[in-house]
């Protein structure tokens, strides 16, 4: 499969499929519905995934019939669908021969099972239900979880910090912590300054807001005073 315009976690699981790390048929069969496509459009993406596997890059409606329980009308109007929803894109490319041809890739579809991971990780990290005797004790365990190992006292000092001292809401420790991990940063002086920067932003929004507000009080009251 061709990497084009994807970001980096994209091309990383196409590079995994690639050298079959990943099984690419498997997780089409397991998340065709949050591809928003039926059977029939997943099994030609398998089917499709197989030539590719081969080295055929080019859309061949009539090698790809024979290994599919579909007529030759059906499978177009699959391809059809599936292009429609950009899961298949046709380009033009330079050959070795030097003359162009065109080939197809599938790297849409992956970048959409990527967001649905990432989606389900978000989910599971903002939405725990896990029962915990505090929060700094739920912030512990699952940074541990995801930073994947066990935090030094000074590393549960500063959790303890951001609840007891700065008053930090639990939610957007959260949400900290998963942009950190976005950011493959997996250090609590990270997380730290993500919380800092987003209170000095809040704070200044308010002064701003603030100050408005003062002045159009004074401009109000100047109007009625010269009347």
């Amino acid at each position: 499969m061709r990497k084009v315009g994807f970001d980096m976690d994209t091309e990383l699981i196409i590079k995994l499929i690639e050298d079959g790390v990943l099984d690419f048929n498997k997780l089409i069969l397991k998340n065709y519905k949050q591809l928003g496509i039926n059977e029939a459009e997943a099994f030609v993406l398998i089917e499709l995934n197989n030539q590719n596997k081969k080295g055929n890059t080019f859309l061949n409606p009539t090698k790809l019939v024979k290994n599919l329980s579909l007529s030759i009308d059906e499978l177009l109007a699959v391809l059809d669908q599936l292009m429609k929803k950009g899961l298949i894109v046709i380009e033009m490319v330079i050959n070795e021969n030097g003359k162009e041809a065109e080939i197809f890739h599938m790297n849409k579809a992956i970048s959409i099972i990527l967001d649905y991971y990432k989606k389900m990780i978000e989910n599971s990290m903002v939405n725990k239900s896990k029962k915990f005797g505090s929060p700094e004790e739920e912030l512990v365990d699952l940074i541990e979880t995801e930073f994947q190992k066990q935090l030094s006292p000074l590393e549960i000092e500063i959790i303890r910090k951001w609840v007891a001292e700065d008053h930090f809401e639990l939610l957007d420790i959260k949400k900290a912590l998963l942009d950190a991990i976005k950011a493959n940063k997996f250090t609590l002086s990270y997380v730290d300054g993500i919380l800092v920067k987003r209170r000095t932003s809040i704070k200044k929004a308010k002064e701003v807001t603030y100050k408005s507000e003062e002045a159009e009080a004074l401009k109000t009251f100047f109007d009625s005073w010269q009347k």
